[in-house]
Order: C-alpha cells, then sequence, then structure tokens
C-alpha cells in the first residue's frame, strides 16, 4: 500500500464519509436508546425520520461534496464534526445534555474505527457507507426515505468513481487517521471480545461470529448483538430441555453455575468506571431525553418547526469552504 504525507492524510474529500458514517452510528445509538426508554413509537418514527432527513439532506451532502474539492479545502476538525452531528441529532423532538452527547459521540467513533480497524481495502470504505445507509433505510421505512437514501448512494458512489484510485486509497486512509486520537473502552466492543482494556483492538478473535462482524462492518451491531445474545440465551434452554428428557441432574457447585450476565456486567462496570457502557434495557435520564411539545399535529409541528430548523441547518452548513 502506498505511503501518504501528513498532507496527504488529511485529505478534505474525507469530510463526507466521515459525517454520514458517524451520523448512521449515531442513529443506531439513538434508535437504540429509544427503545430502551420505551418512547412512544410516534415520537420514534419522527425523531429517526427527522434525523435522517437533515443527515442525508441533498442539499447538505453537496455542499459537502462541493467544499471539499476547493483549493482552500479543509477536513473537518473533530470539534466541528461533534458539533454538526450535535445540531442534527437534535432537530427533531430531542434533546441532548453535555454527558449524553459525550457517550454517543464516544459509541460512534469507536465503533466506526473498530469498523475502519478491520477493513484492508479502500473499496471496503465505500461497502461499509453502504451498509450504513441500508441499515438505516431498516429503521421505520417509508417510501421518502428510501428514496434519500438511495440517492445519497448514488451521489457518494459518483463522487467516489470520479475521484480515481490514488485519491479514493487517500480518502480511504484520510477516515483510519482521522479516527486514530479516539481511544474510549466500549463495553459492547469487550464484550464481544474486539477490543482489549487498554483501548486497542484485536485484529483476530478466536470466535465463530468474528468473521460474521468482520464482513458485515456497517451494519447496526446493537441489533446483531442482541440477535447474538437472544440465541445464546436460547442455547442453555435447549440444553437444560435435554437434560430433563436424558434425566440428567443439574451441575451441583458454585464453580458449574452458569454467569449471570447482567450481575457480571454490573460488577464489570463498578470496576472499571471509566468505561462506556451502553445498557440495552436501562432507560436512565442520561439518554435521550424529550423537550416537551405543545399539543399540535405532527404535521403542524413540522411545518412550524422542523422545515425551518432543518433549512437553518442547511443555511449553516452550506457556508463550510
Amino acid at each position: 500500500m502506498a505511503k501518504f504525507s501528513p498532507h496527504q492524510l488529511s485529505n478534505p474529500r474525507a469530510n463526507v464519509f466521515i459525517l454520514v458514517n458517524l451520523g448512521c452510528e449515531m442513529l443506531y445509538v439513538i434508535d437504540q436508546r429509544l427503545k430502551a426508554q420505551q418512547i412512544a413509537q410516534d415520537k420514534s418514527i419522527q425523531v429517526i425520520h427527522d434525523v435522517t432527513a437533515v443527515l442525508l439532506e441533498p442539499k447538505f451532502i453537496d455542499s459537502l461534496l462541493n467544499g471539499s474539492k476547493h483549493n482552500n479545502a479543509q477536513l473537518l476538525t473533530a470539534e466541528h464534526c461533534k458539533f454538526m452531528l450535535n445540531d442534527i441529532a437534535t432537530c427533531s423532538l430531542m434533546r441532548l445534555d453535555d454527558q449524553s452527547m459525550s457517550k454517543l459521540w464516544n459509541l460512534m467513533t469507536m465503533v466506526y474505527k473498530w469498523q475502519l480497524f478491520v477493513s484492508r481495502h479502500q473499496h471496503h470504505l465505500l461497502e461499509i457507507t453502504f451498509r450504513h445507509l441500508e441499515a438505516v433505510n431498516r429503521l421505520y421505512p417509508d417510501a421518502k426515505r428510501h428514496m434519500l437514501i438511495d440517492f445519497t448512494k448514488n451521489t457518494l458512489l459518483d463522487f467516489w468513481n470520479a475521484s480515481g484510485e490514488e485519491a479514493q486509497l487517500s480518502i480511504y486512509q484520510t477516515n483510519r487517521a482521522w479516527l486514530q486520537c479516539f481511544n474510549t473502552k466500549i463495553s459492547l466492543l469487550i464484550r464481544l471480545g474486539f477490543q482489549a482494556m487498554d483501548g486497542s483492538f484485536f485484529k483476530e478473535v478466536d470466535q465463530e461470529y468474528f468473521t460474521e462482524y468482520v464482513q458485515s462492518a456497517g451494519d447496526n451491531i446493537y441489533v446483531k448483538s442482541a440477535e447474538q445474545r437472544e440465541q445464546q440465551e436460547r442455547e442453555p434452554n435447549s440444553m437444560d430441555q435435554l437434560a430433563a428428557q436424558l434425566n440428567i441432574s443439574p451441575p451441583q457447585g458454585e464453580d458449574l453455575q452458569p454467569i449471570n450476565a447482567r450481575q457480571f456486567q454490573q460488577q464489570f462496570e463498578q470496576a472499571f468506571g471509566n468505561v462506556i457502557f451502553d445498557d440495552p434495557v436501562a432507560s436512565s435520564s442520561s439518554g435521550c431525553e424529550f423537550v416537551q411539545l405543545e399539543p399540535t399535529t405532527p404535521s403542524t409541528a413540522m411545518s412550524r418547526g422542523g422545515s425551518l430548523l432543518n433549512q437553518n441547518l442547511l443555511d449553516l452548513y452550506s457556508k463550510i469552504p
């Protein structure tokens, strides 16, 4: 693989891929928190649809693409990117306090960093991006969101193909280099065996599911891990039923008793307080919180607030050099 200078590792054409991929990871987490807090489905749908609409607004995507081609174009800083995604995350009925946004940011950046860590080729960046978009499309799908995501995929594909092999490699390496400063420990990645306690990632994991996660990098890792957990919980029940049929007594002795996963995680959290833990069932106030709304119909609320805010965001971000 070609070696790049520091200048070539800060290619501003990477901006759109950084924002879109992190934005999709943000949507995964928001969706997970909405479900965990048992937010009403109509509000959850509106939040996911509103955030998706602003993140993938064609004018916004075009401003990122066109802005990255200027001679004075610059790579987005982490602070600027975080500020923009915070604005996008709160464009609907939801607000986030600083602690929640910090946790959200850590989850977004570290999961995306792992996805690129296990990638091996520049074209994997495009594959990861498309998987992100397709997974977002499955969050409360409708025709409008489907068209928006298809348009985004086609726009990014045209931009990618027009960049050429060397620029594609530079964009890919810039994404990887941009993420190197983040080193937060994430409980989900640790639990899966992908991350060490010093924050680094393992290149190889001796688990059957590792290859599946690598090959589907960009998919909703929270959905995938939940499905895996459910399958693992069903397997002991199947073994218990088989043992009962065969009149096999359950093993005695504390050392042979199954581990309580929830209790183990709570003990793990207490031991490592600086780890970001994304509890899929807790509904603490540090998650997604909602602003109190006036009793208006969804269509009226959107016409009075959502559209104006979306336009203000677009006007602001269209001025990015």
